[in-house]
């Protein structure tokens, strides 16, 4: 990044011509108002008469509730309103469910199945009389013995759904080639066990939600900050039994973070959208921080691996077996896409044909799981690339050079995956080497981090260091109808074609303005990543404007088409694709229109810097003049921009089964530079090196600000985030900020960034999705780091967070 880039508003007219504002790190519009305070959140949303709403939660993991008295909240002559389960059962329907068997309320239904499940709501004036309203419901509860980990729930002797009848809600064994033959002929087979913690994205805003009720068109317009807000709007207008035209779903400019977790705030929509019709007046909800931690629907997965891998004396790698359980907590709300999505990225960077895969997805006494940047991939790059690990020290092979024997080659992409997904483009050796190269000039020389010398002695001091580079596969740009494809029987995904395939676009509207400058509306919302920024600079080129000449807003969910949105990395693939769009039907359709104007034949007229020029005259139009004489909506356009995988036939045979599309592989090279107290066991990363491909880089600002979170995020996963959970009780251990422990400028080593780019052959752009990058590579990367350091004692990262008191105990375990 450099710092000395001008912001782009600064450029004159004059200077556009061969300039091309894509590429460079034109700064974030978004962050003059975030940064002076102008940024408007859900907080700052009151409408007049507006209530507030407050929630009592269960106390108990897992209980019988045989009353919930609200009489004396009732009586309180500062309750507006009180509602339980059986009040919503009257008048509205269930959420959607993840998975087929269960019918979840918004609010407890006769059994509290986790700590924080909402049980009744109260609605005052003001929030602090609701919660003291609150206080004054009665809830009379039989406790029932909880079920707190997920291979003890698979034996089902308590169940949390007796409905149900079993605690596996959903389990599948995918085999592709000839694992069983791969495994038999294999000089050796590794086996390994690997845990990942409970770990999420805690965004500075909580979710929050403010809902209004039309009595007259019988209709809600409801401000939340909920993620995907076209996709998921089915999640409320289903269950208060409206029509989708009539729950308009409103997302602010500005959302606080959301990283996946606020797709599953429909629960406070729906309950205060309720309330509001209930009462005929605006009523909000915003989520406190222990309502976030504790019982927010907001923890990503918590797994445990048993993995073997088959390979040779020479290190190939021949067959790879993934088995694991997935603890889901109380319901199934997003539990089969997050975790069939690694297999987009089954061998990660590997060339391996013969694999099986096989999942059982079990349901506990915690909260539910939503989605979490990475939707499950970072926990299976964690135990692969362990497994990994475990198989090079156990042939005697070097790490690195285990792995470089077992890259995809560059001749060998566009690379087919055993589960039918496609790496676009890169040079993974190449950049492995690249890495080596980096190290070696920087740190594994006299004076180094990695100097022999000062790493001995360090070793003598009880503190031992090491690094480990591995390469890491980030999949981009979810869509086309994976979703329902996973909620499809195997008898019609059988009978599945190509045809019937839907496509998810992203969709992008543009308009001339009376002054000429352009107005663009995005269909997806926004939590942060600079979509409005990205979408005026591009546009910017498309019709030789500045970026200040672009005005970016957003659509709400009655507007917009129902397109996917924000997710899975998809945003600057998709937008760049659509902007690239909608600038050459709009060019177009100027042209058109000034020739129209002067009476000539279209090709007599052509486009260039913001007007539209008649050939072989100094003649020329305006955009403001162009909209002056726009009487038929040409200065208006609005283009999808479909889905990448969907144009190339070599995917259809993912896309028509149950398997991920991903078509973009970003791909990162990391190598933390980390060092172990063995007395304490604390680990510090000191450097964390890393080498990237993005294919086109849209904003180069942008793109490291993607991996900077990224990382910060992969090293609180690695090392110190976790909701943990009482084994006996169920009680949440980590409901405040004193117990959830994000990492801070202090935890944060330097970063030392460098890119590649290799375009990817199947978008618009070129470009490749990022969104995920850092949480996806840098937890499986800080591991095998500290696994480097400790190989002498014998000790790996086996489960993370390698929290202090992990790593104490198992370098103690091996003293024994």
């Amino acid at each position: 990044m450099s710092e000395s880039e001008p912001q782009a508003g600064h450029e004159t007219t004059g200077e556009l011509e061969d300039r091309s504002f894509t590429g460079q790190s034109v700064r974030r519009f978004e962050d003059r108002r975030i940064l002076t305070g102008e940024a408007e959140y859900i907080h700052d949303v009151t409408p007049p008469n507006c209530l507030e709403m407050a929630i009592v939660r269960s106390v108990h993991a897992h209980a019988d509730i045989v009353d919930v008295d609200t009489s004396a909240a009732e009586e309180h002559p500062d309750c507006e309103l009180v509602m339980t389960v059986e009040d919503l059962k009257e008048s509205y329907n269930p959420q959607p469910c993840g998975l087929e068997g269960f019918e979840e309320w918004s609010l407890a239904d006769g059994k509290a199945r986790f700590v924080g499940e909402p049980i009744a709501v109260v609605v005052a004036e003001d929030r602090y009389l609701a919660e003291d309203m609150a206080d004054l419901v009665n809830v009379e509860y039989e406790t029932l013995d909880p079920v707190v980990d997920g291979m003890t729930a698979r034996e089902g002797e308590v169940l949390v759904h007796e409905e149900y009848g079993s605690n596996v809600a959903d389990n599948e064994r995918i085999a592709f080639g000839d694992p069983d033959g791969a495994f038999e002929d294999a000089d050796h087979v590794v086996e390994g066990t690997y845990e990942w913690g409970r770990v999420s994205g805690v965004p500075l805003e909580t979710a929050g939600v403010v809902a209004q009720y039309d009595e007259n068109g019988d209709s809600f317009h409801i401000d939340c900050n909920i993620q995907l807000h076209t996709l998921v709007d089915d999640t409320v207008y289903e269950t208060l039994g409206r029509p989708a035209d009539r729950v308009e779903l409103n997302v602010p400019a500005d959302v606080g973070g959301s990283f996946g977790t606020k797709i599953a705030i429909h629960r406070y929509c729906n309950l205060a959208a309720m309330a509001a019709e209930q009462l005929g007046q605006p009523v909000k909800f915003v989520e406190d921080r222990i309502e976030n931690l504790q019982g927010g629907d907001m923890h990503c997965s918590e797994r445990r691996y048993e993995m073997r891998l088959a390979v040779d004396d020479d290190g190939t790698m021949r067959g790879l077996d993934v088995w694991f359980v997935d603890d889901f907590g109380a319901w199934p709300h997003y539990p089969v896409n997050q975790v069939l999505k690694p297999l987009s990225v089954l061998t990660n960077s590997y060339d391996v044909e013969d694999v099986v895969y096989e999942y059982d997805l079990v349901l506990t006494n915690k909260t539910a799981q939503t989605a979490y940047r990475g939707f499950g991939v970072d926990p299976h790059q964690y135990a692969l690339e362990m497994l990994v690990d475990d198989a090079a020290r156990e042939l005697d092979i070097d790490p690195t050079e285990f792995r470089r024997r077992n890259l995809i080659t560059p001749d060998q992409l566009p690379y087919r995956i055993p589960s039918g997904n496609i790496y676009d483009s890169g040079d993974y050796p190449g950049a492995m080497d690249r890495m080596d190269e980096i190290l070696d000039e920087n740190e594994r020389c006299e004076g180094g981090l990695l100097d022999p010398d000062i790493v001995e002695q360090r070793r003598e001091e009880g503190y031992y260091r090491g690094t480990q580079t591995a390469v890491l596969i980030e999949p981009g740009v979810s869509g086309s109808d994976w979703t329902d494809r996973q909620r499809t029987d195997d008898e019609t995904i059988e009978n599945r074609t190509r045809e019937d395939v839907a496509e998810l676009p992203e969709h992008l509207r543009a308009e001339v303005k009376p002054d000429g400058t352009v107005l663009a509306w995005l269909a997806t919302d926004s939590s942060g990543q600079g979509h409005q920024t990205l979408v005026a600079q591009l546009l910017a080129d498309e019709l030789g404007l500045l970026p200040s000449d672009i005005e970016v807003d957003y659509l709400d969910s009655v507007e917009a088409p129902t397109e996917y949105g924000s997710a899975a990395s998809r945003m600057a693939v998709m937008l760049s694709g659509a902007s690239v769009g909608v600038g050459e039907q709009l060019r177009e359709n100027l042209a058109e229109l000034a020739a129209d104007h002067w009476g000539v034949e279209r090709e007599a007229v052509s486009y260039r810097d913001g007007r539209v020029e008649r050939g072989g005259t100094d003649e020329s139009l305006s955009l403001a003049k162009l909209a002056e004489l726009d009487d038929e909506g040409r200065t208006r356009v609005s283009y999808d921009y479909e889905h990448p995988a969907t144009g190339i036939s070599e995917f259809d045979d993912a896309l028509t089964s149950k398997y991920p599309v991903y078509p973009t592989a970003a791909y990162a090279v990391d190598a933390p530079i980390v060092e172990v107290d063995v007395e304490t066991g604390e680990v510090e990363v000191l450097k964390f090196y890393t080498l990237r491909d993005c294919g086109t880089m849209l904003n180069p600002m942008i793109v490291e600000g993607q991996a900077h979170g990224g990382i910060a995020q992969g090293l609180g996963a690695a090392l110190m985030e976790e909701f943990g959970y009482d084994q006996g009780s169920g009680q949440p251990q980590a409901i405040t900020m004193f117990d959830y422990l994000l990492p801070s400028t202090k935890n944060m080593p330097d970063i030392e960034m460098e890119h590649t780019s290799h375009p990817s052959p199947f978008t618009e752009t070129g470009a490749k999705g990022v969104g995920e990058g850092g949480m996806i590579d840098a937890p499986a990367a800080i591991a095998c780091s500290i696994n480097d350091a400790l190989e002498p004692l014998g000790v790996t990262a086996d489960r993370l967070p390698f929290t202090a008191h992990r790593a104490r105990k198992r370098l103690r375990e091996a003293e024994e």
